[in-house]
């Protein structure tokens, strides 16, 4: 699969936390969701996505403990689950294989090569609505900003010498 092998050390631990955090009580569930992929970032706070929240003013602790509240108990336990999609051999909630899908594109942005990092898979999560971007948007972070954010440190990155 070109998406999980284009990704970088800190996305591809991002999205095994995401994976993992999927099947793992009290948080349960029969796929990988957008929030399993926020939580994900959000455990990679020295990754580019980290940094990116980091200089939004985010708080890791509460966001990680939000995340995973609403993961837990967000969901009505009457409703049933949302079919799932295989993506690298894991089950993900359409939403969540959206998110991953749209990390090459983000990628691009910067160079055709450049591997898929934290920061897209932050800016995915905020194009696609799910758990994850209503969390994001919740904690004030918008995809501006995020944008503006992850630009100012790709400019660092380009002037380094």
């Amino acid at each position: 699969m070109a998406e999980i092998d284009r990704m970088g050390r800190c996305a591809r631990l991002a999205w095994e936390h995401a994976a993992e955090g999927s099947k793992q009580p009290p948080i349960d569930r029969p796929g990988v969701t957008t929030g399993h992929i926020l939580l994900g970032v959000l455990m990679e706070q020295t990754c580019a996505g980290g940094l990116v929240l980091g200089k939004l003013g985010i708080d890791f602790a509460y966001s990680l403990a939000l995340t995973k509240f609403v993961l837990q108990y967000g969901r009505h336990r009457d409703a049933p689950e949302p079919p799932t999609v295989d993506w690298a051999g894991v089950p993900h909630t359409a939403a969540a294989k959206q998110v991953l899908e749209l990390c090459i594109e983000e990628a691009n942005l910067f160079t055709p090569t450049y591997p898929i990092g934290t920061e897209h898979l932050l800016l995915s999560l905020l194009r696609v609505e799910g758990t994850g971007s209503r969390i994001l948007n919740y904690l004030d972070v918008d995809e501006a900003k995020a944008r503006t954010t992850r630009d100012e440190i790709w400019a660092i990155m380009r002037t380094q010498g």
